[in-house]
C-alpha cells in the first residue's frame, strides 16, 4: 500500500522519504510555534506566557495532524491516536528533562543537552509514531471492517 493513495505529496510507506516529510512536518511545527509566539508578542501585545501557549498548543495542533494525515496516512481512532501522541509528549518530556540535568552534572550544559534531547526525542518519535501512535491495523485477507 502506498501512503495516500499514490498523492505526490503524501509520504509513501516506509523509507526515507517518510523520514524527510516527518522532519518537514516538525520544521513546520516550529516556524507555526515561534512564528505565532512572535506575531503574538510583537503585534498583538500578547504577555509572553500567553503568546508561548498559544503558540505551542497551536504547533502541537499542525504536528498531530500533519504527521496523521500526511507523514503517516494513518486514518480512523483519533482519540486513540491522540491519546498516544499525549503519552508519547510526556514520555519526551522527562526524557528532555533527565538529558538536561545530566547534561547540567557533566559540565557540558542545559544547551547542549537540549540539542542532544531534541535529536533523540526526534528519532525515537519517528518509530513512536510509525509503530504506535499512528499504526494502522489491517484486518487479515476477506475479512471486511
Amino acid at each position: 500500500m502506498t501512503g495516500g493513495a499514490g498523492l505526490p505529496w503524501r509520504a509513501p510507506d516506509g523509507g526515507g522519504r517518510r523520514f524527510v516529510v516527518y522532519l518537514a512536518v516538525g520544521v513546520a511545527g516550529f516556524a507555526v510555534d515561534f512564528g505565532l509566539l512572535v506575531l503574538l508578542r510583537e503585534v498583538a501585545g500578547a504577555p509572553v506566557w500567553l503568546a508561548a501557549t498559544v503558540a505551542f498548543w497551536a504547533s502541537l495542533a499542525v504536528v498531530f495532524l500533519s504527521n496523521k494525515y500526511v507523514t503517516f496516512d494513518a486514518r480512523g481512532a483519533g482519540h486513540r491516536q491522540l491519546a498516544r501522541y499525549f503519552a508519547l509528549l510526556g514520555v519526551n518530556y522527562v526524557a528532555t528533562l533527565a538529558v538536561l540535568a545530566l547534561s547540567e552534572r557533566i559540565g557540558v550544559g542545559y544547551q547542549v543537552g537540549k540539542v542532544v534531547a531534541v535529536a533523540m526525542t526526534t528519532v525515537w518519535n519517528f518509530f513512536a509514531y510509525q509503530l504506535w501512535v499512528f499504526r494502522t491495523v489491517h484486518p487479515p485477507a476477506g475479512v471486511e471492517r
